[in-house]
């Protein structure tokens, strides 16, 4: 696969930015430079990153007035993918670092270093890449100030200019240090071998005053932050390139007469590195669009902790990510990666390096706090949920008395309640009853309730989100009746799809459905059974699929029926849950008879008649997502005040960090949506990482409870959540299912 297919683009000017480049690098730069195992040498840094600065990449985030690119922080998370799946010897990290100090500093304190830096005439160094921050003691007078400390550990320690956080007599001061008198630089040999990484010994080193106190502090948190940002939008390319080319290797090798692409153990192992890619993609741009949005001075509080948040995400996520992408890379390629000859080991060394530079994940971990947080929709909030959102505020109190747990019956009341308000199905078209909302609003209405610990699933909710859509495009006027009722919750629904035999797998399905009769008279004779029907013994009706041309190919020969469950001779009964609840029921069919009018669609054509559930299950996926972090906050409340252990809480900042990740890809893949009207390739990861977060944090929360979680009240949620998540990696489609397809559908490996 080419260079430039790894860049993900989200506007046309980085479109164009990638395609650049890409010829740039493919020009002046290949790893094969640094693997001949005889003539082992050093990168040539200076020369790739004066032809990237050609096409303004030193540039990028300066604004023209300054004499930069004009473009922003977001681009820079494009453009760094490329530099890391090439393992490009640029210092993107340094110079991101030190433009973002500088450009945080009042206008005309530095413009003479932002311009040297973006028209690559002078090279950076920054002091605040190393995992702990080094001492440095500045001496003397604005007019003749001296430095003095050790630098132990930094990247570019052999640039031009070096900026620096001292301390000085009134506090602390930043700094910035010439090559030359007092600077003593030993280049390290580093574990990343396209890097330069040194050790500074500065003595009495002349240095230039930029800013002093809470204003310096500030600069070097904007610094740090825009450094991170370069290295795990790099870290995001290692990734992606590791993939392609795992990839392309499991393509064209054979073992057994067979592609390796075809084996299960390959396919899982890439469907997780794919997850980890659009994980680490989503956390990384949302980064960028938050140093775009902030200026880190301390002006607003909340801006400024929510970059320190993300920052510390891309520590705690991305880097692991891609050490773990690397690893696989050299586990595809088998004995030839594990040659110094094959560009496998400089991806996997470059991702391994970061793990010591800013801290590490512990220091991310360490940023992430567990109480509650003031959640953000994605764009602005509508008038519509504005109102909405009153109206839960208004109405909630009243249901929680009567209603405090989220029992059927406390769900079948707050559907009541919302629809008499018309807040019920608002995704729906207004023809219908809806308020036609479109899916950023439709998510941002399932958040007002989630927030708010509403129930977010009605009594009614399979007729609403499942049925509901089919009934619009392909019912009836008569069927199209019972749209009002599904609002209501006067017919509950389900769907009678899963078979004991098929599970989810439709085109399977042995459930009949013969014709007899003719004319107006013509009936729908079924026999057979289904089973895992959710609300199946609170359903008052059935969208049940039947095979209808028991001849025709898998997928064909299936129709939907319409099916009250009280018609004689349906017979339903419950399944118990391993938590001691229902929720399922098996469901047994024999002679059923229907009319020709419980046709929804046309005959034959019950496949396509269920796909038009799909646009609501876009949506339902994000909001799936973004409900995890609500869940954490519930965890945190509950242990507010009690002791626990230091590996308890490592694992609930594990569950932090795998939930913020998660939502982050969410909002994502719904701007995606909103943008292209098509999901890509992060909706479908979403579905296999919720299911294995979701667990992750029951897990965690029974481990915390500590006694509790054997006997006593005070462990029954915990309890009763680890119980119930074992069903999340298997409902829906199985996790092993589900990275087969996503190996097969997304990353195209043979079946």
């Amino acid at each position: 696969m080419s260079l430039n297919q790894v860049g993900v683009p989200d506007t046309e000017d980085q479109a164009a930015l990638i395609d650049a480049l890409a010829g740039i690098l493919s020009r002046v730069w290949s790893p094969s430079e640094l693997l001949d195992p005889s003539h082992r040498k050093r990168p040539d840094q200076r020369t790739v990153w004066a032809a990237l600065a050609e096409v303004g990449l030193a540039s990028l985030p300066v604004p023209e007035e300054q004499g930069g690119s004009g473009g922003s922080w977001s681009d820079v998370a494009v453009a760094g993918e490329l530099l890391g799946a090439a393992a490009a010897p640029a210092p993107l990290v340094a110079v991101c670092g030190a433009l973002g100090a500088l450009l945080s500093l009042p206008e005309g304190s530095a413009d003479d270093l932002v311009r040297d830096i973006s028209n690559a005439t002078i090279t950076p160094a920054v002091a605040w890449t190393g995992a702990r921050p080094d001492v440095l003691r500045a001496t003397g007078t604005q007019d003749d100030l001296r430095v003095d400390g050790v630098l132990t550990t930094i990247l570019g320690g052999e640039g031009d200019v070096l900026l620096a956080l001292a301390k000085g007599d009134s506090g602390a001061v930043l700094v910035a240090i010439s090559a030359g008198t007092g600077v003593d630089v030993t280049r390290l040999e580093s574990m990343d071998l396209t890097r330069e990484v040194s050790r500074v010994v500065l003595t009495s080193a002349p240095a230039r005053l930029l800013a002093t106190g809470a204003a310096a502090e500030a600069a070097v948190r904007r610094g740090r932050a825009s450094a991170v940002l370069a290295m795990g939008a790099e870290l995001v390319g290692t990734q992606g390139h590791c993939l392609e080319a795992s990839v392309s290797y499991a393509l064209e090798r054979s073992q057994f007469g067979q592609p390796i692409g075809s084996f299960q153990g390959v396919k899982h192992r890439l469907a997780d590195v794919l997850a980890g890619v659009e994980l680490s993609r989503a956390t990384v741009r949302h980064l960028g669009s938050l140093l775009d949005g902030s200026s880190m001075t301390g002006a607003d509080e909340n801006a400024d902790e929510a970059v320190a948040e993300a920052v510390g995400l891309v520590l705690a996520s991305v880097v692991p990510a891609a050490v773990t992408a690397g690893n696989a890379y050299i586990q595809v390629l088998g004995g030839i990666g594990y040659t110094w000859e094959h560009e496998a080991h400089l991806h996997y060394r470059r991702a391994c390096a970061a793990q010591g530079l800013f801290g590490g994940a512990s220091a991310g971990k360490a940023a992430q706090a567990t109480g509650p947080r003031r959640h953000t929709s994605n764009g602005v909030v509508s008038p519509a949920l504005a109102e909405f959102a009153a109206l839960v505020d208004a109405e909630l109190p009243a249901h929680r008395a009567a209603h405090p747990d989220d029992d059927y019956e406390s769900r079948l009341a707050w559907q009541q309640r919302l629809h008499s308000a018309g807040w019920i199905a608002p995704h729906w078209s207004e023809e219908f009853g809806g308020k036609s909302l479109g899916i950023v609003d439709q998510v941002e209405y399932d958040r007002v309730l989630g927030s708010r610990r509403a129930p977010v699933t009605f009594a009614g909710v399979l007729g609403i989100n499942n049925v509901a859509p089919t009934l619009m495009r392909f019912g009836t006027p008569e069927q199209k009746g019972y749209l009002s009722r599904i609002q209501s919750a006067e017919d509950i629904w389900c769907q009678g799809f899963s078979e004991p035999s098929s599970g989810s797998d439709l085109a399977s399905l042995r459930t009949r459905a013969r014709i007899e009769g003719g004319g107006e008279g013509r009936e729908f004779v079924i026999d057979g059974q289904k089973v895992w029907t959710s609300e199946g013994m609170e359903a008052t009706h059935c969208l049940l699929l039947v095979r209808t041309d028991p001849d025709a190919p898998a997928h064909k020969g299936i129709s939907a029926l319409l099916v009250p469950l009280d018609t004689p001779g349906i017979t339903r009964r419950p399944i118990t849950q391993i938590t001691g609840e229902g929720g399922f029921a098996e469901m047994f069919f024999d002679g059923v008879r229907v009319p020709w009018s419980a046709l929804l669609g046309p005959l034959n054509e019950g496949w396509s008649v269920t796909m038009t559930t799909l646009a609501f299950e876009r949506a339902g996926v994000i909001m799936m997502a973004s409900r995890l972090e609500q869940e954490l906050e519930d965890v945190a409340a509950e242990l507010e005040g009690r002791e626990i252990s230091q590996s308890a809480r490592e694992a609930l900042l594990d569950r932090v960090v795998e939930a913020r990740t998660l939502g982050l890809l969410g909002q994502r893949a719904l701007t995606t949506i909103a943008r292209k009207g098509a999901p890509g390739a992060e909706h479908s990861v979403i579905k296999l990482v919720w299911s294995r977060v979701a667990q992750q944090i029951a897990d965690t929360r029974l481990a915390i409870a500590g006694p509790l979680a054997l006997a006593g009240e005070g462990g029954v949620s915990a309890r009763t959540g680890a119980l119930q998540s074992r069903a999340m990696t298997i409902a829906g489609g199985t996790t092993e299912v589900m990275k087969n397809i996503l190996a097969q559908q997304v990353l195209r490996l043979p079946r």
